[in-house]
């Protein structure tokens, strides 16, 4: 669509009267809920309080007159080129219910809305505007600056979010239940529930959290210690709560304090230094894991990584990350598998990168990727500020960022059990390059796991993506800002893949094989890559599993681009052993 981003996509289906054919007139026709207590109701001037030029504006009329016809009589009958807000951090969450529906796309966007979406078509099905972003909606309107206007506090950013954050989701078998989960990351500290069994017809279930930034007041009860919703909620289920009712799993947020340009943030009495365990189907708080003794616990943002050991379909541990540095375990099951009840889960931390006060500043933003084997999870996760990616905002000689990982002992259940130091005497420092003769990490190895340091290309270099554990290779992505005085215009950074042994950190770029290649590509464009993930997609008639987003075989990749997982045990079957049975 060339450089005018309100071309093309849902923006350009909305503009034509939500329309895909483009054959009604420009004039609105949308669905659009909020929220009166518990039920969704039309969003109008009578359910929100709103005057009728700021609903106008918000259901998406040309109340400015940004065509420019020149009368405002007939603007307002048509639907304004800016009726799509920007995308930022919200990732959009596809569910394919089968059949004549197919797949419907939920995400938030900062206009003030959560969408639905026919993913073939591009209408919208309906929109969803929560009463805790109306008081925001004039700026939108008016398009003022920040500082005209009462600040938001929490909010350090020059402009305002709304569904800014990622959507967690339940989907039963048979679409029996579906439910989503969106949270509002910058926008704000709440969490919503919502029915979405049949997508023409949403019902909210329930919304959790506190309504303020500034303040406590209106907070569901027990949470007030929530900060800005960033972890995505997980659904799951738990055999010592119910076989069959689900839960969420998430992360208590960010605090603002973490957006001072320091390695030592004043944070020591943040929002969001727990783990909630809700009812999926209520909203009611099920357990709140604080982690009693941590005295540099700070904001958990981090989506949870949660851990099924036997396959069952039953979450046994679920592990957390901190800005602190700082990883955290919950046990579920005992470590013979036998379920806990609620009252018995426990949580404690069991690693952390903090303990040298000459190279603090190293955060978590992102969970570990999980693999379990042999009675031992392989956790692995990189620090870094994505929140700060630039070179004037991050202190590049008090940081040096690592990427770790670490072999957490499940057998090791006590509460009050010895934290391991991520940088201590116990792990491994494989910075320099390894190969593939290189001893590696095995479960009955006495090291507990490896790290290297990301300054070998330069400072300032730090982990911005969540890691994927495939094939027995680490993959995840870095930026390092970069300034070239001879540009014509803002530099993005580097941006590096990287794919890396699990088990000895030997790199994988640039062969074929698990080891012995590169560990790093630079991604073209530069920029904060988004997040490694794995896929199956059919090829040629064959199912063939990819990861989206890895440095795997070539050094020059694009972020988006796909590359076949590399697996370390090729699952072909092979006859041993046969027997025909024939005449004396």
């Amino acid at each position: 669509d060339g450089p005018l981003v309100e071309k093309g996509a849902v923006a350009e289906v909305l503009r034509k009267g939500n329309d895909p054919t483009g054959a009604t007139t420009w004039s609105v026709n949308r669905t659009i809920y909020t929220r009166s207590g518990s039920n969704l109701v039309t969003f109008n001037t009578g359910n929100s309080g709103l005057s009728s030029s700021l609903v106008d504006f918000m259901t998406g009329k040309d109340v400015n007159d940004e065509k420019g016809t020149g009368n405002p009589a007939v603007s307002v009958l048509n639907t304004r080129p800016s009726i799509h807000g920007d995308v930022v951090h919200s990732r959009p969450l596809p569910i394919n219910y089968g059949g004549d529906t197919g797949v419907i796309v939920y995400y938030g966007a900062n206009d003030g809305t959560l969408r639905a979406v026919e993913a073939s078509t591009g209408k919208e099905k309906w929109a969803f505007i929560a009463p805790e972003f109306f008081s925001r909606f004039a700026r939108l309107m008016t398009d003022s600056p920040k500082n005209n206007l009462p600040a938001i506090p929490g909010d350090a950013a020059n402009k305002d979010y709304f569904f800014d954050g990622s959507i967690g989701f339940y989907q039963g078998a048979n679409n029996s239940k579906v439910w989503i989960f969106p949270t509002m990351r910058r926008g704000g500290r709440m969490i919503y529930a919502f029915d979405v069994g049949t997508p023409d017809t949403p019902s909210l279930k329930w919304a959790v959290g506190c309504p303020n930034f500034s303040d406590d007041n209106g907070c569901t009860d027990g949470m007030s210690g929530i900060g800005q919703t960033w972890s995505a909620p997980r659904g799951a289920r738990i055999k010592g709560y119910s076989q069959t009712a689900p839960v969420l799993i998430v992360g208590g947020g960010y605090d603002a304090c973490e957006d001072e340009n320091s390695k030592t943030p004043s944070c020591n009495n943040s929002k969001g230094r727990v783990v909630y365990v809700l009812n999926a189907d209520t909203g009611a708080i099920i357990k709140s894991f604080t982690f009693p003794g941590v005295a540099g616990i700070r904001s958990i943002a981090a989506d949870v990584t949660l851990v099924d050991v036997d396959a069952d379909g039953y979450v046994d541990y679920a592990y957390a990350a901190d800005t602190a540095g700082n990883i955290y375990r919950m046990d579920f099951i005992d470590y013979d598998k036998t379920p806990r009840t609620p009252e018995n889960w426990t949580g404690r931390r069991v690693a952390y990168t903090n303990g040298n006060p000459d190279d603090n500043g190293r955060k978590f933003l992102f969970g570990p990727a999980a693999f379990t084997t042999g009675g031992k999870a392989y956790l692995a996760i990189g620090s870094g500020d994505r929140e700060h990616p630039l070179q004037t905002q991050y202190p590049f000689t008090d940081v040096v960022n690592r990427f770790y990982v670490y072999k957490d002992d499940l057998a090791v259940t006590a509460v009050d059990a010895a934290a391991i130091d991520l940088d201590g005497a116990t792990m491994t420092n494989l910075t320099a390059n390894t190969s593939c003769d290189d001893p590696p990490l095995l479960p009955n190895s006495t090291g507990r796991g490896w790290y290297m340091k990301l300054n070998q290309y330069g400072p300032g270099e730090q982990t911005v993506t969540s890691a994927l554990i495939a094939g027995g290779m680490v993959n995840f992505s870095t930026n390092r800002p970069i300034t070239n005085p001879n540009a014509c215009s803002a530099s993005l950074g580097e941006a590096r893949g990287y794919s890396v042994n699990l088990f000895n950190a030997s790199g994988g770029v640039g062969v074929s094989d698990s080891c012995g290649g590169l560990r790093s590509g630079v991604f073209a464009g530069g920029g904060l890559p988004p997040s490694p993930v794995q896929a199956t997609v059919p090829i040629n008639g064959r199912n063939v599993t990819v990861c989206i987003g890895c440095a795997n075989e070539n050094t020059g990749n694009s972020v988006i681009g796909a590359n076949k997982v590399k697996f370390l045990v090729q699952p072909k079957r092979k006859r041993i052993y046969s027997y025909i049975k024939g005449d004396n």
